[in-house]
């Protein structure tokens, strides 16, 4: 298992109207990270780049699905999301 740095941990953050909501009511924010990102890794990323407490982290792996582009038929890359879990003191301002 390859071990990857805490800047290579989060690719970026999912702002849609249900992450929205999961920050505002739960606490729960969501990033994408690559595919080979452990829970332990996620963690540590977020708790070192926004300096907040990390209480529960949970994954999602979206397989790709088929499409059509023009004549060939292919399918999207598949993702991971990481569903991260805060101290009820803490926050991070994304908005």
């Amino acid at each position: 298992m390859s071990e990857l740095k805490p800047e290579q941990v989060l690719k970026g953050v999912q702002l849609t109207e249900k992450t929205a909501f999961l920050a505002e009511a739960k606490n729960v924010y969501a990033f994408d990270v690559p595919l080979t990102a452990s829970k332990i890794e996620i963690k540590q990323a977020i708790e070192q780049a926004f300096e907040v407490r990390v209480v529960k982290v949970n994954t999602q792996t979206r397989v790709g699905q088929p499409r059509r582009f023009k004549m060939r038929y292919g399918y999207t890359r598949d993702r991971k999301r990481a569903l991260v879990k805060l101290h009820p003191d803490d926050r991070i301002a994304l908005y």
